[in-house]
C-alpha cells in the first residue's frame, strides 16, 4: 500500500475552487508559559470529541497563553473525556469548526496547512467505498449560499511516526516540568517507519507532525468526483 501526505498547493492563485472560511472549533486549551522554554502550544485537532460540564465551559472561552498550574488543571479537567490514546497538550482543540464559509470547495481542501475538509459527497463516496479510518466531523458554518453542501474536517489521529532518519537535526528534547513533547523540523524529505503504519486504515495522522496521511485507494476514490486545489507528497515506508 502506498501512502501520501495531502498538501495545499504551493502556489494559491493556481487553484480552481473560491470556497474559504472562516472557523475554529468550538473548545481549545490555550498555549500555556513554561518556565524552561516560554510560551508553547501544538496543533493538535480531534473534533470528534465532545467535551461536557466543566471543562466544556472553561475551555469555550480561550485565553492565551495561561499559566502552568491553571494548564495542568484544564488537562487534569480534560484527560478523563478524551480517548486514552490521543494527547491532550496545550493548542489542542475539540469539538467541531463553527464559523462561515463562502464560495464554492472542492471534493477535497487543505486551507490552513493543517486542516483537510470534505465535501458531503466526499465523504459519502469515501464510506460507500470502505475507506478505513475516515472520521469525518460536519463543520457548523454559516453561509449567504442556500445550496452551499455541508464540510466536513477530516481528523487525522497521531497513530504512525515518521521514521528516525529522515528526522532533522535540530530537536528540543520533552519537558518534564510542563509536558512538552519533543519536537522536531519537519524535513521536506520524510518517510514513515513502517512498523507504526496502523493496520487496516487508510487515514491516520503522524505523531509530532501536523501531517493528515491517506492511502492510495483514499486518493483514487476522491479523485473521481474531480479536481481539488490539493497535492499528494508521497510518503515511502521503511
Amino acid at each position: 500500500m502506498r501512502y501520501f501526505s495531502v498538501e495545499r498547493l504551493e502556489d494559491a492563485d493556481a487553484g480552481q475552487w473560491s470556497g474559504e472560511y472562516r472557523a475554529r472549533h468550538r473548545w481549545g486549551l490555550s498555549g500555556v508559559e513554561c518556565p524552561r522554554y516560554g510560551v508553547w502550544a501544538e496543533m493538535d485537532a480531534f473534533p470528534s470529541v465532545e467535551l461536557s460540564g466543566e471543562a466544556a465551559s472553561t475551555l469555550a472561552e480561550q485565553r492565551w497563553p495561561t499559566t502552568l498550574e491553571e494548564y495542568n488543571r484544564l488537562v487534569a479537567l480534560v484527560r478523563p473525556l478524551v480517548p486514552p490514546e490521543l494527547p491532550v497538550r496545550a493548542g489542542g482543540s475539540f469539538g467541531p469548526m463553527v464559523g462561515t464559509a463562502r464560495g464554492k470547495f472542492g471534493p477535497i481542501t487543505n486551507w490552513p496547512s493543517w486542516e483537510v475538509v470534505l465535501r458531503e459527497d466526499a465523504v459519502e463516496l469515501l464510506k460507500a467505498e470502505g475507506v478505513t479510518g475516515v472520521i469525518a466531523v460536519r463543520m457548523e458554518l454559516k453561509s449567504r449560499r442556500s445550496n452551499m453542501p455541508a464540510l466536513y474536517e477530516l481528523e487525522a489521529r497521531p497513530l504512525a511516526k515518521l521514521h528516525p532518519d529522515c528526522i532533522g537535526e535540530w530537536k528540543t528534547p520533552p519537558c518534564d516540568i510542563c509536558g512538552r513533547p519533543e519536537t522536531f523540523s519537519l524535513p521536506p524529505k520524510r518517510w514513515l517507519l513502517r512498523s507504526s503504519i496502523p493496520e487496516g486504515l487508510d487515514v491516520f495522522g503522524v505523531e509530532g507532525a501536523n501531517l493528515h496521511v491517506v492511502s492510495e485507494r483514499f486518493v483514487e476514490v476522491v479523485q473521481r468526483l474531480g479536481p481539488a486545489d490539493v497535492t499528494y507528497q508521497e510518503l515511502p515506508a521503511a
